[in-house]
């Protein structure tokens, strides 16, 4: 999305931010994006909670139905902190621009790429517009822009990971989560005892017809 932006000729507009997730992250990303931003710096919030205090604060973990990790780790922090930012240099308009694409669910596709955000405020101080230029992108169209950009993308798509997501993400797939524990057995060993403790998992299996737990060190023993 950032290549794209940069090639339409907005680079004296854009301001780059990143909610840092932690233990969850597969490294500290501020310096990936850093050195794949056109020298623009990325500036970085961190959410009031990690994602192991979230689930234990809801008594669970994420789903597709309740995508409490989102909206809590990544969309109010960023939020707040665009909210600080235009009020610090007295902007009354700004444009949210998120790199989701239509393709990557159903429910995406259901989104409208371009509305009013919830972070306009009630007056006339701030509007912003929430945007997602990559919307109609194909996965190949994603890459070419990121090749003719000249930008690396992350390692763990060499690795055979389909997303750069949370280590263990809850949408991850059950070869990715494999591969994750092998790749980082300590934060493996942490979410199987979150899910332990909770008595809640990612995934579940189904038993005549009931769905059941189905715990990460059971199926990844």
């Amino acid at each position: 999305m950032l290549a794209m932006l940069v090639r339409l000729g907005f680079m004296g507009k854009l301001v780059v931010v990143h909610s840092d997730l932690g233990d969850m992250e597969w490294e500290p990303m501020h310096g990936f994006i850093a050195a794949n931003s056109f020298g623009l710096p990325c500036h970085v919030v961190k959410p009031r909670e990690d994602f192991f205090e979230l689930c234990h604060r809801y008594k669970r973990l994420p789903s597709g139905q309740a995508r409490f990790c989102t909206s809590e780790l990544k969309t109010r922090p960023i939020g707040d902190w665009i909210k600080a930012y235009m009020a610090e240099h007295g902007y009354t308009h700004a444009i949210n621009a998120i790199g989701i694409r239509s393709q990557e669910s159903l429910a995406r596709s259901k989104k409208l790429p371009l509305q009013a955000s919830k972070l306009s405020a009630p007056s006339k101080n701030r509007h912003v517009t929430e945007w997602y230029p990559i919307f109609d992108y194909s996965l190949e169209q994603v890459w070419s822009e990121i090749a003719q950009a000249n930008q690396a993308p992350h390692v763990i798509y060499s690795k055979g990971f389909s997303r750069l997501s949370c280590v263990f993400c809850v949408f991850g797939r059950v070869n990715e989560h494999a591969m994750a524990k092998e790749a980082r057995p300590e934060l493996f060993d942490r979410m199987a005892k979150l899910e332990r403790d909770l008595g809640k998992t990612i995934r579940t299996r189904q038993v005549n017809g009931a769905k059941l737990p189905k715990y990460l060190d059971e199926s990844y023993a």
